[in-house]
C-alpha cells in the first residue's frame, strides 16, 4: 500500500463517501481509477478524536455492499 500513500491521504481528506463503522471508526471511500488491480474503491478505516485522524488500515474493494456501517456523508 505504500505506493498508494497519496491516494490514502487523499481519500481521508476528500472522500466520495464516509461510513461510520460498528465500533465507531469511520471509513472514507473513494473510487481510484488506476490501481494495480484495475479500477477499485479505496477504503480507508480511521478514528477521529479532537480533529486528529489516525488511520487504522486501508484496502481495495470492488463491492461496496460488503462495507458494513451507516452512511454518514456522500458526495
Amino acid at each position: 500500500m505504500s505506493r498508494y500513500k497519496d491516494a490514502v491521504l487523499g481519500a481521508v481528506a476528500n472522500p466520495g463517501l464516509v461510513v461510520r463503522g460498528i465500533k465507531g471508526e469511520k471509513k472514507a471511500i473513494k473510487w481510484i481509477e488506476e490501481t494495480h488491480l484495475g479500477g477499485k474503491y479505496l477504503v480507508v478505516v480511521y478514528r477521529e478524536k479532537e480533529g486528529v485522524k489516525a488511520i487504522i488500515t486501508a484496502y481495495f474493494t470492488s463491492d461496496l455492499k460488503r462495507i458494513k456501517g451507516e452512511v454518514k456523508w456522500k458526495v
